[in-house]
């Protein structure tokens, strides 16, 4: 495991399964791809500070009628040691896909999403939102659902469930009013730090 000093720049992308980001990390030795799924946390963005790199590898992937290589660095549970970070794009657009989506080039077993209840009907009561609410416990699980349902912040997200989990986490949270701090790498209600 190398430890180095560098800057993540994270780009959000608008793939068919929903946003994902993906992170260039620039240091002294070189800049390398980061794919990691604790990025879909970040906002778009530059972050300074830390990185535990696990290894180094070399990567080519098929896209779009021909192949590209580049090398990524896997990055150590635990290892954004984030110091600060910068708003990359003031305008709050999301890039346009421009690469492949990291949850279509991992093999996994089919992710059940969690059934949905219907909403209960109150008498004389119309829901401002006729979408139903996800199933919030089945989302977050039977260690993170406690601290979700009382809206205690901070929530840390465990970066080993899948990736569209994952994913599902993160947009509930930011959904009800949570939003990521990557200094802390934890999520907190609006408002508070």
């Amino acid at each position: 495991m190398e430890k180095l000093r560098g800057t993540l720049v994270v780009e959000e992308i608008k793939g068919k399964r929903g946003p994902f980001c993906v992170g260039m990390l620039k240091t002294s030795i070189g800049d390398f791809k980061v794919t990691d799924k604790e990025l879909d946390q970040f906002a778009p963005g530059s972050y300074a500070g830390e990185f535990l790199i696990d290894e180094l590898k070399t990567k080519t992937v098929p896209w779009r009628q021909g192949t590209f290589t580049y090398i990524q660095a896997l990055i150590a549970e635990g290892g954004f040691l984030i110091d600060e970070e910068a708003q990359l794009h003031p305008d709050g657009e999301a890039a346009p896909q421009a690469e492949p989506d990291p949850l279509d080039s991992e093999e996994q077993a089919p992710v059940e999403t969690p059934a949905v209840p219907a909403p209960k009907a109150v008498p004389g009561h119309k829901p401002a939102n006729s979408a139903p609410a996800p199933d919030d416990e089945a989302v977050f699980g039977i260690e993170l659902y406690p601290q979700f349902a009382q809206r205690q912040s901070p929530i840390a997200l465990d970066a080993t469930v899948d990736r569209q989990l994952f994913r599902q986490q993160r947009e509930r949270l930011k959904d009800t009013g949570y939003r990521f701090n990557s200094v802390g790498q934890h999520w907190i209600l609006e408002g508070q730090s």
